[in-house]
């Protein structure tokens, strides 16, 4: 079967004009002679014919698109192969490459334009993956523009595409994809996941934006080590802070650091595109507070926890104890910077109060940042406190109440006394003890076998 104007595949769908041609195959303007619509059809490169592999991929894509439904995504009407050959009846999108488009606005495309055709895709996107599709080769050449209807697109070409539950197509270590929009976790050989759209959108973004792809290199490896080990390039002071926000996000070389979903990417864009202050939200990254509530999703938002514009999230770390008793709580590392410190006498190494004492009123930082006694938010009356609903008798500040060691204070000063009246009564004579005990030498006397009256 040779590929010519005039074909007809199936005694059905007449190859009319040829509009581009691929890696795989060649995509051609068609006539469904039965319907009587205009079709793309894709057909298998004549020196693949027979090639099991490129079969393979051929019927995948096949599979994958007809499992799509989307606005944004060029349907699939029919699947064949002849002679070795396969082919792909698709929609005929009108519109242009959106590489053209990029190529003939060397400064970038008005943002209101970039935003648009970005909604689209991110929603085309997430269609995809909540069928479990992941493309792998999201680019401008895959991004058909309609200028002349709102610049509406569709994505095309999921010849790479793999799905979840699909076994590879090819061998370990062979990377897929195209190097200029290549997510970090493919140059290393690692299996793409939905993330890795989202990461190939922020190329996408950042080119349409600009003019120029943010990483560049003398040959394809290069290209890809540099999606791998370079950070991306700032986007111009002059486009919409949030939208410079959301490129850089997306361009995060760890997964968990980029937006969660292609959803979530959609969202965002939305929100500025009706001018209001997005929400961003991370993969799967954990909020842990010193409140002891489980962790949530870490997002930015006005007085939120932040996610820089480099994909870097800050989180409230846990607050470590001094020990299993309750008592001073303090912050480690980096949180010195943030401002809070114990108040004076107040430290990680001081001594551990005693339980039942005044000390035990330790302190510790509130979530808002403030020093406030532990047991402050759950005391009761006073005397009491409301630690899991049990009553407490606590301490007075007075002498009576004070202990040294195993005595009390006043036990304690009785048996000085008792040791100096003795000292005395040997030492100084009856005159000293009796001014001591308080009574009058005249009315006592000792002799030498036992006490008279005078």
């Amino acid at each position: 079967m040779r590929t010519q104007p005039g074909l007809v595949l199936e005694g059905r769908y007449e190859l009319v004009e040829l509009i581009a041609t691929g890696g795989m195959g060649q995509v051609w303007k068609g006539r469904d002679q039965d319907l009587d619509r205009d079709v793309a059809v894709k057909v298998l490169r004549e020196e693949y014919a027979g090639d099991e592999g490129f079969l393979k991929r051929f019927r995948a894509e096949a599979r994958h698109t007809a499992a799509l439904s989307h606005d944004a995504i060029a349907a699939l009407y029919d699947y064949g192969e002849l002679d070795g050959r396969a082919y792909i009846v698709m929609e005929l999108c009108t519109g242009r490459p959106l590489s053209e488009i990029i190529e003939e606005n060397p400064g970038g495309l008005p943002e209101r334009r970039v935003i648009s055709v970005l909604i689209d895709l991110a929603r085309a996107l997430d269609a995809a993956h909540s069928k479990g599709v992941v493309h792998r080769d999201v680019k401008p050449e895959n991004i058909l523009v309609d200028e002349d209807h709102d610049w509406r697109m569709k994505i095309t070409d999921f010849g790479i595409a793999r799905s979840t539950d699909q076994a590879r197509l090819t061998k370990t270590g062979l990377v897929m994809g195209t190097a200029q929009y290549l997510s970090p976790e493919q140059a290393m050989g690692k299996q793409a996941t939905s993330l890795s759209d989202v990461y190939a959108l922020g190329i996408v973004a950042f080119e349409m934006l600009t003019g120029h792809r943010p990483f560049t290199g003398a040959s394809q490896v290069d290209i890809a080590m540099a999606q791998v080990k370079q950070p991306a390039p700032e986007l111009p002071a002059s486009i919409d802070p949030d939208l410079r926000q959301l490129v850089s996000m997306t361009l995060a070389k760890a997964p968990a650091n980029r937006p969660r979903s292609a959803s979530a990417v959609a969202r965002i864009l939305e929100s500025i595109q009706r001018g209001e202050h997005p929400r961003f939200t991370t993969g799967a990254i954990p909020s842990v507070r010193s409140t002891g509530e489980q962790p949530a999703s870490t997002s930015a938002s006005p007085g939120g926890v932040a996610t820089s514009p480099t994909g870097t999230r800050t989180a409230a770390m846990p607050l470590p104890r001094t020990s299993g008793r309750r008592g001073i709580r303090h912050r480690s590392g980096p949180s010195a910077s943030s401002g809070l410190s114990a108040p004076s006498g107040l430290s990680a190494s001081s001594p551990q109060p005693a339980p039942g004492s005044e000390a035990r009123r330790a302190a510790q930082v509130s979530p808002s940042g403030a020093w406030r006694p532990a047991d402050a938010a759950a005391a009761g009356p006073e005397g009491t406190s409301g630690d899991s609903g049990r009553t407490e008798r606590t301490t007075r500040g007075t002498s009576t109440g004070r202990r040294l060691g195993p005595f009390s204070v006043p036990g304690l000063l009785l048996i000085l006394l008792l040791l100096v009246v003795v000292v005395v009564a040997v030492l100084g004579g009856t005159g000293h003890l009796f001014a001591l005990a308080g009574a009058s030498p005249t009315m006592v006397g000792w002799a030498a076998d036992g006490p008279v009256m005078s």
